[in-house]
This record gives C-alpha cells, sequence and structure tokens, in this order.
C-alpha cells in the first residue's frame, strides 16, 4: 500500500493574457493565482518568471512587486488562474489555502520559475497532480463565453504531476506531444531547470 494516499487533484484556468498590471487589476478581484511572463534585464528571451497566489490578486499586481519588478514593462504579459477542480455535484473545489499554495509550488519547483525563492528546493508532502488550461483575457462578444486558445509559452506544461505516495518520479505533459518528461526523485531542481530551458540533457524522456 502507498505510504501516504492523499492526493490532491488541482485544475486551473487560466485567464489572459493581460498586457499591463492596470489591466490585470481590474480582472483580479480573485482568490487564485498569477503568472508573469516575459523578460528580465539582459535576456533575449521572454520565458515563465513568477507565479504568486492571493486571496486578492489584484492586491499584488504593482511596480512595487519583489518579483514584478524585475520582468521589464515591455512585452510582460500577465495570465491570472482560478481553481476549476469540480467537486460531485458539480460545485467548484474551494480555492483553499492549500490548493493555492500546493498549485503554486508545483510550478515553482518543477518549471523552476527564476523569480520564486520559495517552494523551489523541497517537494511537496502529498501528491499533487496540476492540470492547466488557457482561456481568453475577455468574453466572445456574440457568444458571452471564454474561448479556449493555445498554451501562452512552450515551457508551460498541460500536466504537472507528482506522485509521492506512490513512489513514482514527477513528470511534466504537454498534450500537444512536443514534449513529455520525467523527473527522477530528488532530482527536481536540477532536472526542472533543464526542462525550462528547453535543454534535454541530464533529464530523461518517457
Amino acid at each position: 500500500m502507498p505510504r501516504n494516499s492523499k492526493h490532491l487533484m488541482i485544475a486551473i484556468d487560466w485567464y489572459g493574457p493581460y498586457l499591463t498590471l492596470k489591466e490585470a487589476r481590474a480582472e483580479a478581484d480573485i482568490a487564485g493565482f498569477y503568472m508573469v511572463i516575459g523578460r528580465r534585464q539582459g535576456q533575449k528571451r521572454a520565458g515563465l518568471q513568477y507565479i504568486g497566489i492571493g486571496g486578492r490578486v489584484a492586491t499584488r499586481l504593482n511596480e512595487r512587486h519583489h518579483a514584478i519588478r524585475y520582468v521589464q514593462p515591455e512585452g510582460r504579459k500577465i495570465w491570472l488562474g482560478m481553481v476549476s477542480t469540480a467537486e460531485p455535484g458539480g460545485r467548484k473545489l474551494k480555492a483553499t489555502p492549500k490548493t493555492l499554495d500546493y498549485g503554486e509550488w508545483m510550478h515553482a519547483l518543477y518549471c523552476r520559475l527564476p523569480l520564486n525563492k520559495m517552494k523551489t528546493k523541497n517537494e511537496p508532502p502529498v501528491s499533487v497532480t496540476v492540470i492547466n488550461r488557457w482561456l481568453t483575457a475577455y468574453e466572445d462578444e456574440e457568444t458571452e463565453n471564454y474561448e479556449w486558445v493555445s498554451r501562452p509559452h512552450a515551457d508551460w506544461p498541460d500536466l504537472i504531476d507528482f506522485p509521492d505516495a506512490y513512489e513514482k518520479e514527477a513528470r511534466m505533459v504537454w498534450f500537444d506531444g512536443t514534449r513529455r518528461m520525467k523527473i527522477d526523485r530528488g532530482q527536481a531542481k536540477k532536472a526542472a531547470r533543464v526542462m525550462c530551458l528547453n535543454y534535454v540533457e541530464n533529464a530523461e524522456e518517457l
């Protein structure tokens, strides 16, 4: 039997991109996540830079933020994430601090986000699976629905899976088939750094 049978499933719907902090703040009166994509000084290629969480995300989105200030405003994009995991009866899983905490942890650790300093060294104490989905920033005027969109960045996986209870390797999966990787236990920091540089030496393909 697994040594720890708890397994947290988190589906996150991401809305964006928002091209300015002001635009993002206007839509961020939520408990959820925010992902910052862009370039830091000296970088030529935009990348995933930082994920954050908040009980009211709008209060976090400002130029004084300890991480956002290092991402150049030109070309910076903000994505807002909401927990969308369904419970029996169709009710959404409440965005509890634990849900937000583990969703942030999985991204910071396995995507090796450079401006996240916390949750980047140790694996979570429970099994966690995160599924990412991306939608438009605003509703379509005709259908009044949000439309599905392609992943905002090549390094952002559809699925991040850490099956700790079953003593299996962590893995990140891109559903379009471009990449599918597993990360040996205890090697998350090294392998995730390799992954997000799109360089697969020392990382084993599934």
